[in-house]
């Protein structure tokens, strides 16, 4: 799970960040195969699932990059054999939507990848992203609240995070609150993230697409 923190950055920049996969010593192994990368995509959020107004801006493998964080976990016992992830931008209020999938060899690699990265070091991370974020797209922010909760139960095992901002232009002017909400589960052998980006609101919707992906997680 902790390839997927730099997805937050996905939500503010695209490219060079968007869907950014931190690499180092600690990272999970990848042995990629066909059958678990098809897994992988089929999990992943799909355009046909979302309202109108919802345009695709990225459907693929993660690209790598040079994000850091205090917080890493030794997840390099672990294999992943299928990766994939999409991201979604709402023409009219600028939302976005990130999904990532990944597959692991077998049921105990995920489930102890997960339970390594799910904790709250992981929270200070998506902090960090977050403001990262803001500076790449130009943006003064402060966080002004951000928790880590294990509500919704998803999966097998599940924890989702969330944070709120106020931003405004790095020139000044009006401030707006920004709202993120980064569902992360586990099913199977597969683990995925969901993460939402609004200003003024929460992204509707949530929970009926988050728990799609969840059915399709093997």
């Amino acid at each position: 799970m902790k390839r997927l923190v730099p997805l937050m950055l996905a939500l503010f920049v695209f490219p060079p960040f968007a869907l950014a996969a931190a690499t180092g010593s600690h990272d999970e192994t990848k042995r990629l195969t066909g059958t678990d990368m098809t897994l992988a995509k089929r999990a992943a959020v799909h355009r046909s699932e979302l309202a109108t107004g919802w345009r695709l801006l990225h459907s693929g493998r993660p690209a790598d990059s040079d994000f850091s964080c205090s917080f890493d976990p030794d997840l390099s016992a672990f294999v992943i054999t299928g990766e994939h992830e999409t991201v979604f931008e709402h023409r009219a209020s600028g939302a976005r939507i990130v999904s990532g999938v990944g597959v692991f060899r077998n049921v105990k690699d995920a489930a102890n990848d997960f339970k390594a990265s799910a904790k709250p070091g992981f929270l200070r991370c998506l902090r960090r992203a977050m403001l990262q974020g803001f500076r790449q797209a130009h943006l003064r922010g402060t966080i002004t609240w951000s928790r880590m909760s294990t509500t919704p139960r998803l999966g097998a095992q599940s924890v989702s995070y969330h944070l709120v901002a106020t931003v405004s232009a790095a020139s000044g002017g009006p401030r707006v609150k920004v709202y993120e909400d980064f569902h992360a589960f586990r099913q199977g052998r597969s683990q995925a993230v969901v993460a939402f980006m609004a200003p003024l609101g929460p992204v509707q919707g949530q929970a009926g697409l988050v728990h799609l992906v969840e059915r399709r997680l093997r």
